[in-house]
């Protein structure tokens, strides 16, 4: 356990990088005060937007591969050869019914 008299050890990263990181992981566990903690210091280091985004766009990525699995998983055993699981048409959130008239047989939604 280190206290804050006593040094940091050496990673190698950099502090940019370990906060870019940091970044990313407060992507992947949803948590806002630590998103916005390490982008401010990553402004401070003079960080751009753009390398931010990146990170975010990457960590993003990393953290929709599981949901994309699941949603998978759960529409090809739960719906009969596809459509909606875990949500609305998007026609039934204007007010018309699915499959029928102006909803149009490509709805998608059984």
């Amino acid at each position: 356990m280190t206290t804050q008299t006593e040094p940091q050890a050496e990673t190698g990263l950099s502090e940019t990088t370990l906060n870019l990181v940091a970044l990313g992981a407060a992507i992947a566990a949803n948590a806002e005060r630590a998103f916005k903690a390490h982008q401010s210091r990553l402004e401070a280091l003079g960080v751009s937007k753009e390398d931010m985004i990146q990170a975010v766009n990457m960590a993003l990525r990393v953290k929709g591969d599981p949901h994309q699995m699941m949603l998978a998983l759960a529409q090809s055993t739960l719906t009969d050869g596809g459509g909606c699981c875990g949500g609305d048409c998007s026609c039934e959130g204007e007010g018309k019914e699915k499959g029928e008239g102006e909803c149009g047989e490509d709805c998608g939604c059984r």
